[in-house]
């Protein structure tokens, strides 16, 4: 079956507490990417990068105010509690993942209601 979310980018203004959050939260590997110097094409900023399987949705922390695609569009990065609202898989370990938010120190503000999936 194919995902209907495909990848995510969360943007972070403290990148450092962003990492340890979710890596903690979600209980998986976050690969971290800083760009060279050197290379004009990579977005400024850094960007950890979810640890995930093949098939697997995949996404990011984005930590940098704004990126200009090949198209020349810009996405603009600023981390707001009014945008878009994305659920994480914890593989079957919503009791432990909402424990790991609090001790995180982050804050549940929805608790877990059953998704049906048509």
């Amino acid at each position: 079956m194919t995902h209907a979310l495909s990848w995510f980018e969360i943007p972070s203004t403290d990148f450092d507490r962003a990492v340890e959050f979710y890596s903690t939260v979600l209980d998986r590997d976050i690969d971290l990417y800083s760009p060279e110097e050197d290379d004009a094409e990579a977005p400024s900023g850094r960007a950890g990068m979810f640890d995930s399987d093949e098939g697997e949705v995949g996404g990011m922390i984005i930590e940098t105010d704004e990126f200009t695609t090949d198209n020349g569009a810009t996405i603009t990065y600023t981390p707001t509690d009014t945008g878009l609202v994305v659920y994480l898989h914890v593989n079957g370990d919503l009791d432990g993942a909402i424990d790991r938010v609090e001790s995180g120190g982050g804050d549940v503000v929805n608790y877990p209601t059953l998704l049906a999936h048509g």
